[in-house]
């Protein structure tokens, strides 16, 4: 595409998990099915995407970040990138509010941002919701979507055009950010209540918070 002179309307960022954990590459082969069917005009990075740097800053490597940070913002900014969309949190977060400070200045926008969007103008219709018509689904928030973003709704639209019922928790917590953390007695206490609020489960953005659930749900 940059090799015509073309600029893609978005860029894919799709991010660690997204490209090598078996259950997340899922999510990524969903997504870009969605855009080539809905004739979005996007382009991924392909080898030259790197860490964002999240986990570094996370863990408290500055210099780390900022080398990470700084090699990507070059990148993107040599393609002139205006936006980009992402399924990760964390690199939603980093990209959106920490890239700027570096020079690098995009609209970012979550995957469930970018599919409700595309529910809401039509592009996207979905028929009778498949198989979780009728099915009880809760949805956990994470960190950096949820209080560090302020994105709540979006996913939850996107669920609720899927003909289910959305049972919400009364309070939702984890924990583990830069390292994976041993499993806490509130995600033993958390997955007790989901699975006598739901028939089909949780849904989860964050892979970090997905893999300590996978965890616990095996001593519960």
């Amino acid at each position: 595409m940059a090799a015509n002179g073309q600029e893609p309307e978005v860029l894919f960022w799709v991010g660690c998990a997204g490209s090598f954990d078996d259950r997340y590459k899922a999510v990524t082969q969903a997504f870009v099915k969605i855009l080539n069917k809905v004739g979005v005009n996007f382009a991924v990075l392909g080898n030259e995407e790197t860490c964002t740097g999240d986990p570094a800053r996370r863990a408290g490597n500055e210099f780390l970040f900022q080398m990470q940070a700084v090699a990507n913002i070059q990148v993107l900014n040599g393609y002139n990138i205006k936006k980009v969309v992402t399924a990760c949190p964390h690199c939603f977060n980093t990209i959106k509010n920490e890239y700027p400070e570096l020079g690098g200045n995009y609209e970012v926008i979550h995957h469930s941002q970018f599919l409700q969007q595309l529910i809401q103008e039509g592009r996207v219709v979905l028929k009778g919701g498949g198989s979780f018509k009728g099915k009880k689904i809760t949805f956990h928030d994470s960190c950096y979507l949820g209080r560090a973003n302020d994105v709540y709704e979006a996913p939850r639209e996107v669920i609720k055009a899927l003909d289910v019922e959305l049972v919400e928790m009364k309070r939702c917590r984890t924990k583990g950010s830069a390292v994976v953390r041993a499993v806490p007695k509130c995600l033993r206490s958390r997955s007790r209540v989901i699975k006598t609020l739901t028939s089909s489960g949780l849904r989860k953005h964050c892979r970090r918070v997905l893999l300590q659930w996978q965890w616990v749900v095996r001593f519960v």
